[in-house]
């Protein structure tokens, strides 16, 4: 099997390693990070259309056989960029595991108050550290951000691989896929998918960056889609759980899985 990994904001290649090393060897995957690389911000009723379109080549390359459909994780933005490319190709891949992701997002006045801040900051300005010490130190943002039992060097290699990977260009690129409005017709399509694909919806109990009200909106517009209960913790809170994440996205696919003797 095949996964697929896709990343959201200040997202790096790095904060899904322990959960690929949980899924080794029976799962093959590859990340797909969310950068600008010449793409213009998003803008009309089909904004996410050139990284689906870069998602198609990416999905070519890593699984280029008719017969062998990956599946896609998408956590956060990378669930929202899931969802859209099933939209546009709904035979494409296997199945989508959502994990803390959205179809559109709703911000919270934290959100909004802190949303030109990371706009106008380049990422440089944290101190991976300094950054590090103080989200470990404060409980509701070590729980919100990470785990409530996330230490302290697992934070720091979260800090500062985002930094490591991110430009501040990459990052308003990023931001600009967060005010999109929600199109007319976007539930009836979101419902149609998920009785085509199969999908996991994971969340977590803490999350500050996307709330769990963003899953409980897209298990209500999608009545087929399997929802876990949720994990403790909070946004990234796979780093912290990999074992536990890994056992049920591999049950997940192994329940679904379509041998390719079978149309």
């Amino acid at each position: 099997m095949r996964l697929l990994l896709l990343n959201g904001v200040y997202g790096a290649s790095e904060h899904f390693d322990a959960l690929r090393e949980a899924l080794a060897p029976e799962i093959e995957t590859r990340v797909l990070p969310l950068r600008r690389e010449g793409l213009p911000d998003p803008a009309g009723g089909d904004a996410f259309a050139p990284l689906v379109d870069r998602l198609d080549l990416e999905l070519e390359s890593f699984a280029p056989e008719a017969d062998d459909l990956p599946a896609l994780f998408g956590f956060s933005l990378g669930g929202a960029l899931a969802l859209e490319y099933v939209l546009a190709h709904p035979h494409r891949v296997s199945s989508l595991i959502l994990v803390n992701a959205f179809g559109r997002y709703s911000q919270g006045p934290l959100h909004a108050a802190s949303a030109p801040a990371l706009r106008t900051w380049p990422p440089a300005w944290a101190h991976p550290a300094l950054t590090a010490r103080i989200v470990h130190r404060v409980p509701w943002m070590r729980r919100g951000l990470f785990h409530p039992d996330a230490p302290l060097d697992a934070i720091e290699r979260g800090v500062r691989a985002a930094v490591g990977s991110v430009t501040h260009d990459d990052v308003r690129f990023q931001l600009a896929h967060l005010g999109l409005g929600i199109p007319a017709d976007f539930a009836a399509r979101l419902a149609a998918a998920a009785e085509r694909t199969p999908m996991l919806l994971i969340a977590s109990r803490d999350d500050v960056v996307v709330p769990p009200h963003h899953t409980e909106w897209l298990a209500a517009t999608m009545p087929a889609a399997v929802r876990l209960p949720p994990f403790e913790g909070g946004h990234a809170f796979f780093q912290h759980d990999a074992a536990a994440v890994a056992l049920a996205v591999r049950a997940f696919l192994e329940a679904r899985r379509v041998p390719a003797s079978q149309p």
